[in-house]
């Protein structure tokens, strides 16, 4: 009944989080909860097929991926890409008050679900004329509260 994009981490476990049995969610996990083509055609999927109406962008605290981000200079290999598509989100914490690995976290989280928002045709109709929805929030580790956002 709901999609989740999370991070990979293993220490995120969806369906243990929410309460929710095998098959009950469709989990999407990718290093920094980023959306791609393949992500956002994981989610098409979900929404046309399965008939999901709910999305949810998972951030957590402590992300690697987002630390990884905050460090200057490229990387090798793919995670370069993914470095990349969260920068925008650690620029916007830069000018931001409070901690600024909380903030890049929860602003990447923010900019992911506006992206699924955005992604046409499928999730953009979905949203409009469908009743589908698109939610971005952050996991604490430590508590194990979940925040929307």
């Amino acid at each position: 009944h709901a999609v989740i994009l999370t991070c990979a981490d293993s220490r995120l476990l969806p369906d243990l989080m929410f309460d929710q049995g095998l098959g009950d969610l469709f989990v999407i996990r990718i290093a920094g909860n980023v959306a791609k083509d393949k992500v956002l055609g994981s989610i098409e999927y979900a929404v046309q097929h399965l008939g999901t109406k709910l999305v949810m962008v998972l951030g957590h605290e402590k992300c690697g991926a987002v630390t990884a981000a905050l460090e200057p200079g490229d990387f090798e290999g793919h995670i370069g890409a993914i470095l990349d598509t969260i920068r925008p989100a650690v620029h916007m914490a830069r000018h931001q008050e409070g901690d600024l690995l909380e903030n890049a976290i929860k602003n990447n989280s923010l900019m992911v679900g506006e992206q699924v928002k955005d992604s046409m045709p499928v999730l953009n109709r979905a949203i409009k004329h469908e009743g589908v929805k698109v939610v971005s929030a952050y996991y604490r580790l430590g508590s194990g509260e979940v925040q929307l956002l």
